[in-house]
């Protein structure tokens, strides 16, 4: 790698530091933690989905741990903003509902994050906001170009733990996140400083980006 690309890596990874250190929460109405906010839009964008929502679902979506988005739904329901009930096809699965509230907080939430979105876009201006908003889109790119899969065939066939890093880096940047700390995940995999902005777009479009 020649000098140029070393300092561009070292002022992406440095700024990927910061951005963790300040770990800026998203809004969350009143009354609600970030988690709690994250699971209500992840539920709220899966039902729109016409999906069944189950507990394994919220999971995937947010790499959380099963534990984790257990006691977030049990403080959900006891809030009376989801309830939780036997799938009829299937006694033995559980799914999410969520209740006239939660709908609410769901629809303010999203609102909320706009409101950020529109802040941030507002900071950068309209020609860095342009620019970011162009490299985001090629960023989402990226694990489907020829650069990324000859890379991961390489760390493939080395056996290597960096094997699909190409992909990981991308999904770092728009992995959603809603309720994520905005930059959380650009600090995560060391990816643009872009990448909070980017999940925080995602979830004011319609909740949660799901694979």
């Amino acid at each position: 790698m020649d000098d140029t690309a070393a300092a561009l890596r070292r002022r992406l990874f440095d700024a990927a530091s910061r951005m963790r250190k300040q770990r800026q929460e998203p809004p969350a109405p009143e009354g609600i933690t970030p988690a709690e906010m994250y699971t209500i839009m992840a539920v709220s964008r899966l039902e729109g989905e016409g999906r069944k929502v189950r507990s394994g679902d919220i999971a995937k979506c947010g790499h959380a741990t099963p534990s984790a988005v257990s006691q977030t739904l049990k403080s959900l329901e006891e809030k009376g903003l989801i309830t939780r009930q036997r799938d009829k096809g299937d006694s033995r699965a559980v799914t999410v509902h969520l209740t006239e509230d939660g709908h609410a907080f769901s629809a303010r939430g999203r609102e909320l994050h706009e409101q950020m979105i529109d802040e941030v876009l507002t900071y950068l201006g309209p020609e860095d906001a342009e620019h970011l908003v162009r490299i985001v889109e090629r960023l989402a790119d990226f694990p489907a170009s020829e650069v990324a899969k000859a890379q991961q065939n390489r760390c493939a066939q080395a056996d290597s733990p960096l094997a699909g890093a190409g992909a990981s880096f991308v999904s770092s940047a728009g992995a959603a996140q809603a309720g994520a700390p905005v930059g959380d995940a650009a600090a995560g995999a060391g990816a643009a400083p872009s990448a909070g902005v980017s999940s925080q777009t995602a979830s004011a479009e319609g909740g949660v980006p799901c694979a």
